[in-house]
């Protein structure tokens, strides 16, 4: 079972996520890789936007190979390569999580492993 933490001694999250999810009795971690937007043909997505629902896909994709699902996601890291992507990756995010809260960090970088990739996503889950 998972517990959100979200302290009233410090300021609530600035977005859908929360600051801290504990688990009392885990018996299997996933540690997904940072996942790219690319096709499951290897092709890159042509937009921001396609390239972000291609990486949840994969996150998903993955959880459900663990036979996990998005409840059971504890953290999720986020690369983007502009501060201007910060509301198109929540609006994203948001979607493909439906109303599911985890442990979140979002970092801006200058570049991924191929110039024309703008986001990466790695997660940690718990069941």
């Amino acid at each position: 079972m998972l517990t959100k933490h979200t302290p009233p001694s410090i300021a609530l999250p600035s977005s859908k996520y929360c600051h801290g999810v504990s688990t009392d009795s885990a018996t299997r971690w996933l540690h997904i890789s940072g996942q790219l937007g690319l096709h499951p043909d290897g092709s890159i997505g042509e937009s921001p936007e396609v390239q972000m629902e291609q990486c949840w896909r994969n996150v998903l994709a993955v959880l459900d190979d663990a036979q996990m699902s998005k409840d059971n996601l504890v953290k999720v890291t986020t690369y983007i390569t502009s501060a201007d992507f910060v509301p198109l990756y929540r609006e994203v995010r948001d979607r493909k999580l439906n109303g599911v809260e985890c442990a979140s960090t979002l970092v801006v970088i200058t570049a991924l492993v191929d110039p024309n990739l703008v986001v990466e996503i790695e997660a940690v889950a718990a069941a």
